[in-house]
């Protein structure tokens, strides 16, 4: 079970670190659970094209203090991997 629990961790850092260096995002907020709250722009368009692609995230942008974030939870290697490959992709689709 340590083991899992370390995976996880280690999966969560590396991806907020990836989706921290990304030119549109704003935050990634401090986590110490499975997922990570991301304020980025026009987050529920982001959040729209995800569900185009099949990626499930949570648009937390109605809640109060949270306009423009998305809940992401960490996934797989494969699922994180396709998670930041279409964001990157939406983000290439804003500056064109």
């Amino acid at each position: 079970v340590n083991d899992m629990i370390q995976l996880l961790v280690d999966m969560r850092i590396a991806l907020a670190e990836v989706i921290a260096s990304m030119p549109h995002v704003i935050k990634v907020f401090p986590s110490d659970t499975n997922f990570l709250l991301v304020k980025i722009p026009n987050a529920t368009k982001l959040y729209q094209f995800l569900l185009t692609k099949g990626i499930v995230v949570r648009d937390r942008s109605s809640l109060p203090n949270c306009a423009d974030t998305l809940r992401i939870t960490v996934g797989t290697e494969q699922e994180n991997t396709a998670l930041v490959d279409a964001m990157i992709e939406w983000m290439d689709q804003q500056l064109a």
